[in-house]
């Protein structure tokens, strides 16, 4: 979930997701540089021990804007669920939400995406007429559950889905990456992430009887940014990108066939993949650029402290100062036990032992960046996959604690 400023909104949504929420999730929260005390509530939640369905936060925090693409980004680089739902802050969910859109990917493999029914939201997903404040949301609660039962079990494909709620399958994430930073701020990038979908052969679905409640646009608004021009110049990105064709293009009259551009497009992974690196970290990569010829990665991780202790025994006790290796070692600047385990590794071992060492402080959903100027990075504990995927990407070299010396080995020999 990204947020920027907005607290209340975040608020409102946060407490309708846990009152009607009982599947178990984690919420991950990208800031886009708040300065209402967004972050303190969100850090806040993050101090929260898990409670039934709610198992936890992490909150990612950035000084700047960067954009919808951008922090969603983020926030998929810091998932390791089977599922990872996008939501935008500024909703209210209702009753059976979650589990209507579970239901359309558990249909089978060929499902990638699922997106609920709203008030606020352009396209066949939109419901115009809702029988409730719109404002102050009364009467939400009676006339959703009215409308979903209903609605009850209703479903339609459609290749082309609002980003504002997507459920989507951790398959397609590894297929085709995150969204597509051309785009800047937003707009379009919904749109091109759901075409890549159907372009790696899943389907996108709607569950007609997931209603949210979407306020809409309320960033763009607080921001002050042209809604109007972002969303002229990135059509015409989407446009380029995409090679609309003249029975394809309907956006005079505010549309396209997303449909036909799916069924003309083979999937080209060079193409349409787009891997979720994040932002470069420059000062990590300036840090790194004197160092030994081998650059070994280790990210610490403040919620697994024990993951943390093994990577850190593993990598300064397989080298020494003589070895031509780099330890760099990524750590959360709130990680005290991070801290506190580095430096009793490193006494026990003694100084005349240890190898190079470079600590970068960043925080914990900001390692990706560092991969860009490492050779090998060690994965171990809950962001392992996360980070195997976007190392291969990168064209790093995994390993696991138990490998490290053999790795490197291999390493100095090519």
């Amino acid at each position: 979930m990204l947020t920027r400023n907005e607290l209340e909104v975040t608020r409102l949504c946060v407490a309708s997701i846990r009152r009607l929420t009982p599947e178990p999730f984690e919420f991950i929260f990208v800031d886009n540089g708040s300065t209402d005390g967004t972050v303190d509530y969100l850090r806040a939640l993050a101090s929260e021990a898990p409670e039934g369905a709610f198992r936890g936060a992490i909150v990612v925090e950035n000084e700047h804007n960067l954009g919808f693409g951008g922090g969603c980004n983020q926030g998929i680089a810091a998932s390791v669920g089977a599922r990872v739902l996008l939501l935008n802050n500024d909703v209210v969910v209702t009753a059976g939400w979650l589990t209507a859109l579970h239901r359309e990917l558990d249909l089978g493999p060929h499902v990638g995406i699922a997106g609920p029914r709203s008030n606020n939201v352009a396209g066949v997903q939109v419901v115009p007429d809702v029988g409730y404040d719109t404002d102050s949301l009364d009467g939400i609660d009676a006339w959703a559950a009215e409308f979903t039962r209903v609605h009850a079990g209703a479903s339609d494909d459609f290749a082309r889905l609002v980003g504002f709620c997507l459920l989507v399958e951790r398959a397609v994430l590894d297929r085709i990456g995150g969204f597509d930073l051309r785009f800047g701020l937003g707009n379009f990038e919904d749109d091109d992430i759901c075409i890549r979908t159907g372009v790696a052969g899943f389907e996108c679905r709607i569950a007609h009887d997931s209603f949210i409640h979407h306020f809409g646009s309320r960033t763009f608004t607080a921001e002050k940014i042209d809604w109007a021009a972002t969303m002229a110049a990135n059509q015409a990105r989407f446009a380029a990108k995409w090679q609309l064709r003249p029975e394809e293009d309907q956006f005079d009259v505010g549309s396209y066939r997303a449909d036909l551009v799916v069924a003309r497009t083979p999937f080209d992974a060079a193409r349409h993949a787009a891997p979720v690196i994040g932002i470069p970290d420059a000062e990590a990569t300036a840090e790194l650029g004197a160092t030994r010829s081998h650059v070994l990665l280790i990210c610490a991780d403040r919620l697994d402290a024990t993951a943390t202790a093994t990577s850190f025994t593993a990598a300064l006790s397989a080298f020494g100062p003589d070895d031509d290796v780099t330890v760099c070692i990524r750590i959360d600047p709130r990680d005290d036990a991070g801290y506190a385990a580095l430096e009793a590794i490193a006494d026990s071992l003694g100084d005349h032992a240890l190898p190079d060492i470079v600590v970068v402080n960043a925080g914990d959903e900001n390692d990706l960046p560092v991969l860009r100027a490492v050779d090998a990075v060690v994965v171990t504990g809950r962001m392992a996959r996360t980070r195997t995927q976007l190392a291969r990407q990168l064209g790093v070299t995994v390993t696991t604690p138990e490998a490290v010396a053999a790795v490197f080995t291999g390493l100095r020999a090519a």
